[in-house]
């Protein structure tokens, strides 16, 4: 079977070479008494609207609505292409089907991401900063492949891998507001009544569609340099005025409050409903919408023409006003400190809670800390060949078992005290055994985080029976290492912390000098997926371990990892006591140990082993939290209260809505009877408070509810969640 690799621009002239070597072959198709060419693929591309390349083969930077074109040698059959035809993935196993349809055009196959196969429109294409899988399959490796209209099938697999941007295509054509109308209604008044339904929505429709992340209300100030809608009554009109619709800020003018309410775009993203948290009102008020230039479409283009709409006059049928419970990161007299943990709430950009600054720490685990505590207890060197197994391996050594060409899987565990503090685990590496490092091709490999259900280092003789739960992929696809004749040194022979001659390890030097030999890491495959890792309780050691699982195909040749095993020296056989079976290996993408274990042979697997590990652990998620809301009692210094025990809460509101660059924000919930008088602890004896749930409906009938904001950064292009403003409406639920 030939299985081609692009994932370098480079790679088209691969696809030639091997095009030209199949070319010797004929089909058995093709009219006229000529011979057909071999069906297979000569072309993949990128490409804009116009069908013009916009990135190469391989793009970690691809943006969202590119097309993904594919010239094949022959007329495509197009009753033979479907999704298990051409096979574009995503997610943590790698098996998530994009929406998408495909049109086909002669010897052309186009995969559209804005467009379902239903025909509806996907304006926001691939899903930003994510790693896709492309593999169109050969009829050797399923029966349905890819056809030309005599139905010869695919010949060459195709295999190639791409990460898109948090961006579109650019275009130049700034996106222009049509109009603004009500709904259910459809008009911009009432036809008969003249008057806006104070139970409808407000519609802006566009000419194009348009960034969700760039829809930002003003707040009870005004107007901000940041805002882009505005939807406030009206400070001039005498029924605002008489109903509390209109105050003066510390610093003036005269300004009507604002409709708190949020945004929801249609399916083609050009018309975005906005649905008032309440109601517009619930007595004849008047109120106008505002768009500013600050609106985007999809490129970034700024609105053209940014104007005021109405006013409008509600026609009183609105649901009363309820009460918002409200953070603007003005001040921090909502911040719970001892619960927050490394956000900017305010400080450097006031008004703006911002996820803490990026910043990484390196863990590393050397074989040569392994050591017991008796005299002989210095365990044994071993250069490793798993996961690494390769072809050239079988000139070197005859047996090896399993057979090289069954590939390698290897798991580890680690402990909470070694890998330390809550983080994303973004990378690894792995200590070969010695200071060269030979260049090598391993085509396929599955690199896996999760953590061990039964806490413990001693893995169990089963690869999916120590997760908790299901692992997380976070690397499929091919996998090269690099010429280097020096890894380069991680940490100095004269460190403190290192090596020295105090070890008592100068008569045994020679059995263990490669162990010694500090020779750096060298590097997994980047990661398309990070692991959150928890490390459980940081003053009880063992209640959390993590797992690191490998899966490797055979390579054209091998790598040696830096091993320790625990058996006491030199070669006695007899195990160090205690020492856990902390490192599992068998075949390539198997489950059960192989060889298995065997007491009569002296096979350990699991074994008490370890091998030179490194991970980067990047703190990427960032909590703030607030102190209770009450309801005006005991203690009564919150900034906003609710109905008591009569309280409804409505789902939150966040500005913006959708966060853009690929950050996340995800908030969670608790509600109390009562609390102390810090706002931070629950009163217990009033009776148990809710748990921590990010379904707000379950605080219903809570005097006092708090929150905690998850904000997530995305690493890939190392930007930051940005929240400004956070409501959470409450009515009386006796008083609806």
């Amino acid at each position: 079977m030939l299985r081609q690799l692009l994932t370098r621009p480079g790679g088209l002239a691969l696809v030639v070479l091997v095009l030209g070597l199949a070319g010797l072959t004929t089909s058995c198709g093709g009219g006229d008494g000529y011979a057909a060419k071999d069906m297979v693929l000569v072309e993949f591309l990128f490409v804009d609207r116009a069908l013009v390349p916009t990135a190469p083969t391989g793009t970690e930077n691809l943006p969202r609505n590119a097309q993904v074109l594919m010239v094949f040698s022959e007329v495509v059959n197009p009753g033979s292409v479907n999704d298990q035809t051409v096979q574009i993935r995503y997610g943590p196993t790698g098996q998530s089907v994009p929406k998408g349809s495909f049109s086909i055009d002669g010897n052309t196959v186009r995969f559209d991401p804005t467009v379902t196969a239903q025909g509806q429109p996907n304006p926001f294409g691939f899903l930003p900063v994510t790693q896709y899988l492309v593999d169109i399959p050969n009829f050797e490796e399923q029966p349905a492949v890819i056809e030309n209209l005599d139905a010869d099938p695919n010949l060459v697999t195709f295999f190639t891998t791409f990460v898109t941007s948090d961006a579109f295509l650019r275009e130049l054509q700034p996106p222009e507001v049509v109009r603004v109308y009500s709904i259910p209604d459809r008009f911009v008044v009432n036809p008969i009544t003249g008057q806006w339904p104070g139970n409808g929505l407000l519609a802006i429709e566009f000419n194009e569609p348009m960034d969700p992340g760039s829809f930002i209300l003003g707040g009870p100030a005004g107007p901000t340099p940041i805002t882009s809608v505005d939807v406030r009554y009206k400070w001039d009109e005498q029924i605002n005025q008489d109903n509390g619709l209109v105050y003066m800020p510390d610093d003036g003018p005269w300004i009507g409050a604002p409709i708190p309410g949020s945004f929801q775009g249609d399916a083609a993203a050009t018309t975005y409903f906005f649905s008032p948290t309440f109601s517009f009102g619930s007595g004849k008020y008047v109120f106008t919408a505002q768009v500013f230039q600050g609106l985007k479409d999809l490129s970034g283009n700024l609105l053209v023409n940014p104007r005021s709409f109405g006013p409008y006059t509600c026609d009183g049928t609105g649901i009363a006003t309820g009460k918002i419970l409200g953070e603007d990161f003005m001040d921090q007299v909502n911040l719970d400190v001892a619960n927050s943990d490394g956000p900017d709430w305010g400080f450097s950009e006031e008004g703006v809670l911002q996820s803490q600054e990026i910043s990484s720490r390196e863990m590393y685990l050397y074989a040569y800390t392994f050591q017991g505590t008796g005299p002989n207890d210095y365990g044994q060197y071993a250069a490793i060949i798993s996961p690494f197994a390769g072809a050239a391996l079988n000139k070197f050594v005859s047996g090896v078992s399993p057979p090289t060409v069954m590939g390698r899987r290897v798991m580890w565990a680690f402990s909470d005290d070694e890998m330390g503090a809550n983080g994303s685990v973004t990378a690894a590496g792995w200590g070969p055994d010695s200071n060269a490092t030979f260049a090598a091709i391993y085509p396929s490999i599955f690199l896996r985080a999760g953590f061990q259900k039964t806490q413990s280092l001693s893995l169990s003789p089963s690869f999916s029976g120590n997760y908790d739960g299901k692992a997380t992929v976070v690397y499929t696809g091919s996998y090269q290492v690099g010429q280097s004749q020096n890894v380069g040194n991680t940490i100095s022979v004269t460190d403190p912390g290192g090596y020295s001659q105090n070890f008592g390890c100068t008569a045994i030097t020679p059995w263990n000098s490669p162990l010694w030999d500090y020779t750096g890491f060298e590097p997994w495959p980047e990661f398309s997926t990070f692991f959150e890792w928890n490390e459980g309780d940081a003053n009880v050691p063992g209640d959390s371990v993590f797992l690191f699982d490998a899966s490797v195909d055979e390579g054209d040749t091998w790598q040696q990892v830096r091993g320790w095993f625990a058996a006491t020296y030199p070669c006695s056989g007899i195990l160090i006591p205690g020492f856990p079976n902390r490192r599992m290996y068998t075949t390539f993408e198997e489950d059960q140990p192989d060889p298995p274990p065997s007491f009569a042979a002296g096979i350990l697997n699991p074994e008490p082993s370890v091998t030179d590990t490194s991970f980067t652990i990047t703190k990427r998620v960032s909590v703030a939290q607030v102190l209770f809301y009450t309801d005006g009692k005991q203690p009564a210094d919150s900034t906003a209260q609710t109905f008591g025990p009569d309280s409804d809460y409505l789902p939150v509101e966040l500005v913006p809505t959708v966060q853009s660059g690929g950050t996340q924000v995800r908030i969670e919930f608790q509600a109390a009877h009562g609390c102390e008088a810090d706002r931070r602890t629950p009163n217990v004896s009033l009776g148990p408070p809710t748990e921590w749930t990010e379904n707000i409906n379950d605080c219903d009938g809570f005097e006092r509810i708090r929150w905690r904001m998850n904000l997530i950064s995305n690493l890939i292009i190392n930007t930051r969640a940005r929240l400004y403003h956070v409501a959470v409406p409450v009515i009386d639920a006796n008083n609806p």
